[in-house]
């Protein structure tokens, strides 16, 4: 593919630079400075065809591996990195519970299913996910002194987490289907953003003194889709 065939939408701003977004639907964003040309847009675009594909190619075999949820008893969730079986029964009231290797929904009615999960995994996430990452988050201020003005847990539909030039960081509430270890290293992989707020070599140099195993942990983090609940 070139990038005469590439399907992208143009954003303007007053940002000062050119990025390029790929969602996992496979859409394409690109984001420009207002006073950019059609060409330095395309000369982005062609330098960057090769990340595109590769994005592009990662979140289909996610799709493949992952497929749509039914919502119905016997499929299997992920919370915390392991599975559990669904198990639905209709019931006078909504709620959803961990019950041994079992997550058992009750409701009022069935078509409700999936949104009952989607505000457990994230009511889950609000509760579970601090407890986790508060002793990184201690052990970095400690040693870096430097700590997040605050940690906000929301649905996001293409990232794990997010570091904002005021220090406040953002947990992906989809976290919680993924093992602590990767808990942990989205984690820290923000708040080297505190002190290096780009991917440069002293930012990876931070990251692997902090954590020698990310590689393997970002590896196993991909195994978990961005998509599911």
């Amino acid at each position: 593919m070139n990038v005469a065939s590439l399907s992208y939408s143009l954003v303007k701003s007053s940002r000062k630079s050119i990025s390029i977004i790929v969602h996992p639907d496979g859409r394409v964003v690109v984001k420009a400075p207002k006073r950019a040309t059609n060409g330095q847009i395309h000369e982005v675009l062609k330098n960057r065809m090769g990340w595109i594909e590769k994005h592009r190619k990662r979140f289909e075999e996610q799709r493949l591996k992952n497929p749509e949820r039914k919502f119905l008893s016997g499929e299997r969730h992920l919370f915390l990195g392991e599975e559990f079986i669904l198990r639905i029964r209709k019931a006078d009231v909504n709620r959803v519970m961990l019950n041994c290797e079992y997550i058992d929904v009750e409701c009022v009615d069935e078509s409700i299913v999936e949104e009952l999960m989607r505000q457990w995994h994230l009511s889950m996430a609000k509760e579970r996910l601090p407890q986790i990452v508060t002793p990184v988050i201690e052990s970095f201020r400690s040693i870096y002194k430097v700590a997040p003005a605050r940690i906000t847990v929301k649905h996001m539909r293409s990232r794990w987490g997010s570091c904002s030039s005021r220090k406040a960081v953002s947990l992906n509430s989809k976290l919680i289907m993924t093992p602590e270890r990767c808990i942990e290293y989205v984690m820290v992989h923000e708040l080297c953003h505190l002190i290096h707020f780009n991917h440069s070599e002293n930012f990876y140099s931070l990251l692997a003194e902090i954590l020698p195993d990310w590689k393997e942990r970002k590896k196993e983090l991909r195994s978990f889709s961005l998509y599911g609940y």
